[in-house]
């Protein structure tokens, strides 16, 4: 019986020993062609080589800035919000007809001034954009207004958001755009 065990240990590590020698790398790499046998025709297809990937040229860009002021007018009718804060944004995407977009986006958080029942948010974006096709380009400024009942965002809360409150062609270099909204919130 001990026999019969130590032969089959034999044999076991045997056939593993030339699993693992099936298994190891060869030492030098063989030159050929890559490619493949077409089974219906017999002929062998080498694979094209790859292409140099070319270097994806960035159309030429043009700098255009200003400052987009935004006033928002707010109503407080909402029981038991004590504070107001603002957030303007304004968002555009450039490049989109060449298929190498470039998104640009610009926001602006304010805490709202005045007491009782009305309150005030004056926000500004200054904002700076090389871009490549601003003939065709559109830029799009939305808000948010949230209030709260205090200033850890306790509840009640309350958000009114308005998207968008403007859409336009990018103006000229050094243009001040402004905007004014109300909100109830």
């Amino acid at each position: 019986m001990r026999a019969t065990k130590l032969l089959l240990i034999c044999i076991c590590c045997l056939m593993t020993v030339s699993a693992v020698w099936g298994q190891s790398a060869n030492s030098q790499a063989k030159s050929g062609i890559l490619g493949y046998l077409d089974p219906r025709t017999g002929a062998f297809r080498p694979v094209a080589p790859p292409t140099e990937d070319a270097a994806v040229e960035l159309p030429p860009v043009t700098v255009f800035g200003g400052t987009i002021n935004l006033t928002l007018t707010i109503t407080i009718k909402s029981a038991g919000i004590t504070t107001v804060a603002c957030t303007a944004t304004t968002t555009l995407e450039d490049n989109l007809i060449a298929g190498l977009p470039t998104s640009f986006i610009e926001s602006n958080t304010v805490a709202a001034t005045g007491t009782g029942a009305t309150r005030t948010c004056k926000l500004s974006i200054p904002y700076s954009w090389g871009l490549a096709t601003q003939a065709s380009d559109s830029m799009m400024t939305d808000y948010s207004v949230t209030g709260a009942a205090s200033a850890t965002n306790a509840l009640p809360n309350r958000n009114s958001v308005r998207s968008p409150l403007d859409t336009r062609k990018v103006p000229a270099n050094g243009t001040i755009t402004t905007l004014t909204a109300s909100v109830t919130i």
